[in-house]
């Protein structure tokens, strides 16, 4: 490829890192996804794994497969640590979606639904509202530290990228 080419496609790889990184704070968009397609599109077509190494792509791809999926297991394990029931954690992932799509902010709203959906499960569950509340503080700590993960995994993956490009 050109040297204009490469530019052009280290600038739409840039775009999609800073894309990627918006989207480790916001649920709906899949950040980690974001900044490892980008890399995958500036590794295979672009430089056509020439100077970026497989390796290193395959770390890449590791480090973004664990932080990919931190929303879906760290919320659950902080959710179970402090005695949610799997059943509960169930009707927390609902509450998040649909409260994804019924308030107004999208990262708020997944928040909100999904520890309002452990906080009534919960309740039901233990007839008490003690229990249900720290349930449902496991599992939104448990969110914001899987957040935290996504981003740093991110962060990593990015400057692991800029080695090889």
């Amino acid at each position: 490829m050109d040297a204009l080419g490469e530019s052009i496609a280290l600038l739409i790889v840039v775009i999609a890192f800073g894309v990627g990184l918006l989207g480790s704070f916001m649920p709906i968009l899949p950040g980690t996804l974001v900044v490892w397609g980008a890399v995958l599109f500036y590794a295979w077509p672009v430089d056509g794994f020439d100077t970026f190494s497989p390796w290193v792509f395959a770390l890449i791809t590791l480090v973004g497969l664990v932080a990919g999926t931190a929303d879906i297991w760290l919320p659950m394990l902080g959710a179970k640590k402090t005695g949610a029931s799997w059943r509960t954690l169930v009707v927390g992932l609902i509450g998040g979606v649909a409260g994804t799509f019924l308030l107004p902010l999208p990262i708020f709203g997944t928040v909100i639904g999904y520890g309002a959906g452990i906080l009534l499960a919960e309740y039901v569950r233990h007839g008490a509202w003690r229990p249900a509340w720290r349930a449902t503080l496991g599992g939104v700590v448990g969110w914001g530290l899987s957040a935290a993960v996504e981003l740093a995994g991110a962060v990593i993956m990015i400057l692991l990228f800029f080695t090889q490009a």
